[in-house]
């Protein structure tokens, strides 16, 4: 049978998107082969949509597709029994002509689902190791006879995500800047690809070490709205960027040299040394250990039964409080105390 030559229901996890990309690529490509036309794709979030919707897209057959295909991202965020139910009732009884692709970018789904999904279409997609990637990107960029040296090579990585979307996105930069045949050296990527890439939780951080708040939170607005993080990815990143500051800062204190340090916090490129530089003339050592104090109480506050509700109000009052007050004001009052912000009571 037809639908024999493609599995249903697929549970596509791991953190590797260029691999996850490619793989449901190739099935929308025998979807179409099958069924000798274009298959309607769908491609939903959990949170934004309820998974009865992504189930009535698939159960009702497509007037001009042979084939549906329905992408649900996510698939790690839902919780409420009665979604889980739902979706797991329907991949044990998936419709004909129909693929339902269960992703997330950690590891696992619901158990109450993953039982329902034979263990044969359940797929994980790992990050490539450090030398797989210096190896992959080398290869992408010989297509335009582009080259690159090894301090290059550790800026381009440093500068972007482990994952091959994101790496061949940056190969594509890097061909449309340089002539084919051109060797290229560290500041040659780092202007290359600083000018191209767009706002997420790391320039965040860029932009709160400058200390403008008014460019700070029109970031975070953008990146919150851009889906390239969450409220919880951006206290992740933003944690990452401080803690590794305080140790940078802390080591200094020590008499250690700048370089030295960098060097053993994976800082290589003097673009990243430049930011933290700059970071470190604003934010003390003291200053990280409250402003990480003043993240932990955010995310605990947008973890709690309003903060689904209120995450981009709880943040900007958290950015504002890093650049005016370097974190003093919240972490001091508590999220639950009547202090700086005495009418927000979670």
């Amino acid at each position: 049978m037809a639908e024999a030559l493609i599995p249903p229901v697929w549970i596509l996890a791991g953190p590797e998107i260029g691999l996850k990309e490619a793989f449901v690529a190739d099935i929308i490509g025998k979807a179409r082969k099958l069924g000798g036309d274009e298959p309607e794709v769908h491609r939903i979030y959990a949170g934004d949509t309820l998974p009865l919707e992504a189930i009535s897209l698939l159960q009702n057959s497509s007037l001009f597709s042979s084939w549906v295909i329905v992408e649900f991202r996510n698939a790690e965020q839902l919780s409420q029994k009665a979604d889980i139910d739902a979706l797991a009732s329907y991949c044990g009884a998936p419709a004909e002509n129909t693929v339902l692709l269960l992703e997330t970018d950690g590891y696992s789904v619901p158990k109450a689902i993953e039982k329902t999904v034979p263990p044969s279409c359940r797929k994980t997609f790992f990050e490539l190791f450090e030398n797989e990637l210096a190896g992959w990107v080398r290869c992408e960029l010989s297509g335009a006879a582009l080259t690159l040296d090894e301090e290059a090579l550790e800026s381009l990585l440093e500068l972007v995500p482990h994952d091959t979307a994101a790496l061949k996105a940056a190969c594509l930069i890097l061909s449309a800047s340089f002539p084919s045949g051109t060797k290229l050296a560290a500041p040659d990527v780092e202007a290359a690809i600083l000018r191209s890439k767009p706002e997420d939780a790391f320039t965040l951080f860029d932009r709160i070490a400058q200390g403008d708040l008014a460019v700070s939170l029109e970031v975070l607005n953008s990146v919150l709205d851009s889906r390239r993080g969450d409220a919880n990815q951006i206290i992740a990143a933003l944690v990452w960027s401080f803690r590794r500051l305080q140790r940078i800062g802390e080591a200094l204190a020590r008499g250690e040299r700048f370089e030295d340090v960098c060097l053993r916090e994976q800082a290589r490129s003097k673009t990243i040394q430049r930011q933290i530089r700059a970071a470190l003339q604003r934010y003390s050592p003291a200053d990280c250990r409250r402003i990480i104090v003043a993240l932990s109480e955010t995310e605990g506050a947008i973890r709690g039964p309003l903060g689904s509700v209120f995450d981009r109000q709880l943040l900007h009052l958290l950015i504002t409080s890093i650049i005016t007050e370097k974190g003093q004001g919240l972490a001091a009052a508590g999220w639950s105390e009547q202090g700086i912000y005495p009418h927000l009571v979670l």
